[in-house]
């Protein structure tokens, strides 16, 4: 009973959100001359979204700590609010 007491409480004061961002990876050549687009997510646990675009992200992590991602061609992400 008390976990779902503080649980409640979080969602009032805190805000969290997981924001996942897919780099551009290895490029793969097939042999009909197509090629796939390979990508590495990074992970990150923000408390803040500052500024949320396809080649500028700024956000502020669980620790405080303020993090920009600037990048010449256009990236994904995937933003999850927890609380």
């Amino acid at each position: 009973m008390w976990d779902r007491i503080v649980r409640y409480i979080k969602t009032l004061f805190l805000e969290e959100y997981v924001l996942t961002i897919y780099f551009p990876d290895k490029i793969q050549k097939n042999p009909d001359g197509s090629t796939i687009q390979g990508f590495a997510p990074k992970t990150f646990n923000c408390k803040a979204i500052k500024k949320l675009s396809d080649k500028n992200i700024v956000f502020i992590d669980t620790d405080d700590i303020r993090h920009e991602v600037k990048v010449t061609q256009p990236v994904g992400y995937d933003l999850k609010k927890i609380y």
